[in-house]
């Protein structure tokens, strides 16, 4: 699989990325509870404001975690560095300036399922690291780092109402890369697969009812 570091190594860069950037994982869980409201209590700017820092957290995550640490140990990552780069630009654009894309939390299956596999993102993913031995700081942060990051993205993904297919491939084709962590010993990460695999064909079969109604 091409992996050219251990997971030793990996724990030691999350535990420098972490302290380095401290407190900036509290801010990401700040932007993640706005998001979260916005989408509940949605108003005409509401969308804007989440697509806005959906975008914050896939460029950081592209350029800070993916492209200067990250890197450093595993030089492949500069691949996930473009598609996090692209995916914040593809936010940005279609959320943002075009407003090609808005968020509505829903009391329905898609509603329930993407509160929980966001919830995940936010708080399973610490709660399993904890569990596993691996607590501060030699954890994911949310919004900060590629996982949980994808898994709140794809999670709101099933809060929107407008959704260009594009915005969803991205996220998609990364989760399907936690195969890579799992086999390393990063269990948690079996939830962004399978999150991953859920929320793509949820979209796909929502999409398609609707151009058949």
């Amino acid at each position: 699989m091409f992996i050219t570091f251990t997971i030793k190594e990996f724990l030691e860069m999350l535990a420098s990325y972490n302290t380095t950037f401290w407190p900036m994982q509290l801010v990401a869980y700040a932007l993640g509870v706005v998001a979260l409201i916005f989408a509940i209590r949605s108003t005409s700017y509401s969308s804007k404001i989440i697509s806005g820092i959906l975008t914050f957290f896939w460029l950081w995550v592209g350029v800070v975690f993916n492209w200067i640490y990250f890197s450093k140990i595993f030089p492949m990552s500069v691949g996930s560095t473009i598609l996090f780069v692209i995916e914040g630009i593809i936010l940005a654009a279609t959320g943002v300036f075009k407003k090609n894309l808005s968020f509505s939390a829903k009391a329905n299956l898609y509603g329930v399922v993407g509160g929980l596999f966001m919830l995940y993102g936010m708080v399973g993913y610490p709660a399993i690291e904890y569990l596993l031995g691996r607590g501060y700081p030699q954890l994911l942060p949310f919004g900060l780092a590629p996982c949980p990051t994808t898994v709140f993205t794809l999670g709101m993904l099933l809060w929107s109402e407008r959704l260009p297919k594009y915005i969803v491939a991205i996220p998609f084709l990364y989760s399907l890369s936690g195969i890579i962590p799992i086999c390393m010993g990063i269990l948690e990460d079996i939830g962004l697969v399978v999150i991953g695999l859920i929320v793509t064909i949820m979209i796909l079969y929502r999409d398609r009812i609707k151009k058949i109604a």
